[in-house]
Formats: C-alpha cells, sequence, structure tokens
C-alpha cells in the first residue's frame, strides 16, 4: 500500500510538472530536473530515508530499463532517413566516446584524483545499465558513475540544444547525434520532443555509443592509463 502511494505521488508530481513545463517551455522547468529537486527536498524537510523512498518506488525503478526500448520507436519511424548516414553516424557516436572519455581522464589527472574516481568517470555518455556495467569492469565506483550519468543527462536536456543553437548547428539530425552521443536517454527524450529525425537520430547514436563504450572505453581507460605512468 505504502509503494502504491509513493509511485502514484512520484508519477502525479512528474506530470504536474511536465504540464507546468509544456505551457512554459523555460529550460530550468525541466520536469526530470525539477522532479528531482522537489523530491530531494520533501525527503530532507521530512527526514524520510533515501533508502525507504527507493525501496517503496521500486516498480517506477524495475520499469525504467525496458521504457529505454520506447526510443528504439523514432529509430524505426525514421529508418530510412538514418540508413544513408549509418556509418557517418558511427564515426561520430566513436569519436564523441573517445573525446569524451580522453577529456575526462586528463582532467582527472590534473585535479590528482583517485585512481578509483577516475575509473568513475570514464563511462558517463551512455545509459545508466551500460555505464554501471563499464564502470564495474574498470574498478571505479557505480554509484559515482550512476549520479553523474543522471547529472549529465539533465544538463544536456536543459542546456543542450541552447549550446548547439549558440554553435550555429542548425540541422536537427546533428542536434540529434549530439544528444545522443553525449547525454544518453535524457538527452534523446529531449531530441525527440525537439523535432521527430533529431529523436529518430539521438536514439541511434545513444544505442550505437552504447555498442561502442561497451568495448572500447575499457580499453582506452587501459591505454590511458599506461602512458599517464
Amino acid at each position: 500500500m505504502i509503494s502504491l502511494v509513493v509511485c502514484l505521488a512520484t508519477l502525479c508530481l512528474f506530470i504536474v510538472i511536465r504540464s507546468l513545463y509544456n505551457k512554459k517551455p523555460f529550460a530550468l522547468f525541466n520536469p526530470v530536473l525539477l522532479s528531482i529537486l522537489i523530491i530531494a527536498g520533501l525527503l530532507l524537510i521530512s527526514g524520510v530515508n533515501y533508502y525507504d523512498y527507493y525501496l517503496a518506488s521500486m516498480p517506477i525503478n524495475i520499469m525504467l530499463e525496458p521504457a529505454i526500448v520506447a526510443l528504439a520507436y523514432p529509430l524505426y519511424t525514421q529508418y530510412n532517413a538514418i540508413r544513408p548516414t549509418l556509418w557517418l553516424l558511427i564515426v561520430c557516436a566513436f569519436v564523441g566516446v573517445t573525446l569524451s572519455t580522453s577529456v575526462a581522464y586528463i582532467f582527472c589527472i590534473l585535479l590528482g584524483a583517485e585512481p578509483s574516481l577516475t575509473a568513475s568517470l570514464m563511462a558517463l555518455s551512455v545509459t545508466t545499465p551500460v555505464t554501471l556495467l563499464i564502470t564495474d569492469m574498470i574498478g571505479g565506483i557505480p554509484s559515482i558513475a550512476a549520479a553523474m550519468v543522471i547529472l549529465i543527462g539533465i544538463f544536456g536536456s536543459v542546456f543542450g540544444l541552447g549550446l548547439l543553437q549558440a554553435c550555429n548547428i542548425k540541422q536537427p539530425q546533428a542536434k540529434g547525434i549530439a544528444l545522443g552521443v553525449s547525454c544518453h536517454a535524457i538527452g534523446t527524450a529531449t531530441a525527440m520532443e525537439y523535432h521527430p529525425q533529431a529523436g529518430a537520430f539521438a536514439s541511434a547514436a545513444m544505442i550505437i555509443s552504447a555498442i561502442i563504450s561497451a568495448f572500447w572505453v575499457p580499453i582506452l581507460f587501459t591505454i590511458l592509463s599506461s602512458l599517464s605512468r
């Protein structure tokens, strides 16, 4: 009964915030961002332990991973538009994953981060289940990686389109690829709301980035670690 109440309350909160965002599509009214902030505030005020909330909202958590499959729908509807540029998309995803991993590693070395923290920040441009798998493989801390993945997704969702527009990137396909590679599922959802082709290319980029990251990031991390010794 408690679980049902918590899940309904969480879903109602998200629906209300999403309605507000649809009426006033201001970046900081992002439904994911506001929902996290409000729930965190309510837990702090009420003194409820986060783990208790997590257990009570478990049905929502269970549905998160299957929900990712829904992002394949725009990929299906826009397949004919994606197919001619598939190899270019793969190259873009490979370059994006390589750059994000390399830049994160360089910053960690410059700032003197612990090896476990460095490993936790290597695979942040893919969806959470893949990130956790890679982080565990290279000796990182999964909880840190998961939190950073969510933060990157929210940042991309809130500011991604604006930054791309400021860089004079106008094609919805290019915007979709950038959001899909950099900001995984949350960025892809934003791309879907922005333009059908942006959503399709973001879905494709997210899937390809996940596949590339699964085998390339551990290898790249090993190479970077050996070069920095």
